[in-house]
C-alpha cells in the first residue's frame, strides 16, 4: 500500500513497557510505514492515540494486533472504507473483540483470554505433538504469538479449532483428510466478506442487535443452510450408530 502524505507524528524509539508504543516502535513491529499508521488514524480506521506533545504520541500496545488484522482485511480483499465500518471504535465489533481490551469490555467467547503456552495448549486440545505441527505446517492453526512472557503462546480460538480437529482425529479421520480443509479457505474468505456485509449494512443499534450477536445470528443460519445440504447428501447422518 502506497503511504499517503507525510507523517503527521514523528518517531520515537521510547516506549512505555507492557502499555503504550511510540509510533516507530509500532511501525517497526507491524512493517507498517508510521505515515501509513497516521493516515490510518486520520480517516478513523484506527482510533486515535494518546497525544503527549504537537509531534509524539502513545499508542496502546494492542494496536499491534489490531494493524495486523487490518492487513489480513486488506489481504482478504476488503477495502478501508469496510474496514473503517468494522472497526469504527466500537469494542465490540469482530475485529477489536479479537484483541484485548482496556476495560475488559466486549468479554465475549470469541475474545481472547490468557496467553495459552503450547504445552498447556497440547494438554487442553487433546492434540499429539506431531498432529500439531502438521496444523500449524498446513496453517489450519494459526503459528503461536508471542506471549506477554516472550514465550510463544496460543488464545481460546485457536483452542477451540484445535479441540475440533483432536475430536475428528479420534473417530479416526486421517490426516489427509483434515488437511483437505485448506482446499476451502476461498470459503471462508467469501463467507467472512459476507459477513462483513451484513456488519457494514447493520443501521439499527440495540443490545440485541450488537456486531458480535449479529455473527451469532449470521453463524446460525449458515448452520442451518449447511444442515439442509447434508440432509439431502447424508439423509441419515443424524441415526447412523456407533
Amino acid at each position: 500500500m502506497t503511504s499517503p502524505g507525510n507523517s503527521e507524528i514523528t518517531e520515537h524509539d521510547t516506549t512505555a513497557p507492557g502499555e503504550t508504543l511510540a509510533v516507530g516502535e509500532l511501525s517497526r513491529r507491524t512493517g507498517v510505514t508510521t505515515a501509513t499508521i497516521n493516515y490510518y488514524v486520520r480517516i478513523g480506521v484506527l482510533p486515535p492515540p494518546r497525544k503527549t506533545s504537537r509531534t509524539r504520541a502513545l499508542y496502546p500496545a494492542h494496536f499491534e494486533g489490531l494493524i495486523e488484522k487490518i492487513k489480513e482485511l486488506q489481504a482478504a480483499g476488503l477495502n478501508l472504507k469496510g474496514i473503517k465500518q468494522i472497526v469504527n471504535g466500537d469494542p465490540s465489533s469482530p475485529l477489536a473483540s479479537a484483541m484485548p481490551s482496556a476495560k475488559g469490555a466486549g468479554a465475549a467467547a470469541s475474545a481472547p483470554a490468557s496467553p495459552i503456552p503450547i504445552s498447556e495448549f497440547l494438554t487442553q486440545s487433546g492434540l499429539d505433538l506431531d498432529l500439531y505441527d502438521n496444523l500449524i505446517t498446513s496453517e489450519l492453526i494459526r503459528r503461536p504469538r508471542t506471549g506477554p512472557d516472550g514465550a510463544p503462546a496460543h488464545d481460546r480460538r485457536d483452542l477451540t479449532a484445535a479441540r475440533a480437529f483432536a475430536r475428528l482425529t479420534a473417530a479416526g479421520i486421517e490426516y489427509p483428510l483434515l488437511e483437505r480443509h485448506t482446499e476451502y479457505s476461498p470459503l471462508s474468505k467469501a463467507e467472512a466478506l459476507f459477513l462483513v456485509e451484513h456488519l457494514s449494512s447493520a443501521t439499527r443499534r440495540t443490545p440485541a442487535t450488537q456486531p458480535t450477536s449479529l455473527v451469532a445470528a449470521f453463524d446460525a443460519i449458515r448452520r442451518y443452510q449447511r444442515s439442509l445440504q447434508l440432509d439431502e447428501a447424508y439423509p441419515d447422518w443424524r441415526y447412523t450408530s456407533t
